[in-house]
């Protein structure tokens, strides 16, 4: 074939046409990817079942103080059982007794309600399930118009994974003739923010100190907890102020 001077020229190599040679390449391909995938399958696996095994190392310390309670319970009862038995002493250990009874019966309500709390939380009844405000406690203090709160949350049954998000709290009432809501922050010096942050698998309190203004007068109590997530649960309750007994 004729060459004309001053044309692009092609160079044509020649390579050795192996099937096999596509082939193996494929397949040590395949094996690379399948070994891989495996090891990612089965690191995975491993990370599981390290996360269930702590799940139940913690569920076994739970229900390990259940029982702990109720036998301290029962420890209890039968204490009261004896000396409400003892009618026979004499008059000048009458009021001692009547005072420890008053005293066991006391921590036996106090227990019977911490199992109630830890039952609710590893074993609730129907569909109550996720993020719960399980209490609200409003307690006055020695030095005027301060007052103590106490915030108890739970995430019930649903607790493989830990819930973050904020806790608002507002206290409404009348101030001057005129209805008035006044968040957490004006109250508390030590929240800074719109609310109080939360982290917890089980439970957590949110509890702190307020001064509330001589001039207002406070009728209820909001709180308003929004988690975030793919879950994310908005829980509201307003309880009454005077229930509080404050």
């Amino acid at each position: 074939m004729a060459v004309v001077k001053g044309s692009k020229q092609e160079r044509l190599s020649l390579v050795r046409y192996d099937p096999w040679h596509r082939f193996w390449r494929s397949f040590y391909f395949l094996l690379f990817t399948t070994v891989v995938a495996a090891g990612c399958f089965f690191g995975g696996q491993f990370a599981s079942l390290e996360e269930l095994s702590a799940l139940g190392e913690e569920r076994d310390q739970l229900q390990e103080q259940i029982i702990a309670s109720d036998k301290e319970i029962r420890s209890f009862r039968q204490r009261v059982g004896v000396l409400e038995k003892g009618g026979e002493v004499d008059r000048q250990a009458a009021e001692g007794i009547r005072q420890t009874v008053k005293e066991l019966k006391i921590q036996v309500a106090t227990l019977e309600e911490e199992v109630s709390f830890y039952k609710g939380i590893m074993a609730p009844s129907g569909q109550d399930k996720g993020l719960r405000i399980s209490k609200i406690d409003i307690q006055p203090l020695e030095k005027t118009s301060m007052y103590r709160y106490s915030i108890m949350m739970t995430q019930v049954a649903d607790n493989t994974s830990y819930i973050k998000g904020l806790a608002a709290v507002n206290f409404v009432g009348i101030e001057a003739g005129k209805r008035k809501i006044i968040p957490l922050r004006e109250l508390d010096e030590k929240v800074n923010e719109l609310g109080v942050k939360f982290s917890f698998r089980y439970f957590q309190e949110v509890a702190g100190e307020v001064a509330m203004p001589a001039n207002f007068k406070v009728e209820q109590v909001q709180v308003v907890l929004q988690s975030t997530g793919s879950k994310a649960q908005r829980v509201e309750e307003t309880i009454e102020w005077s229930q509080k007994d404050v």
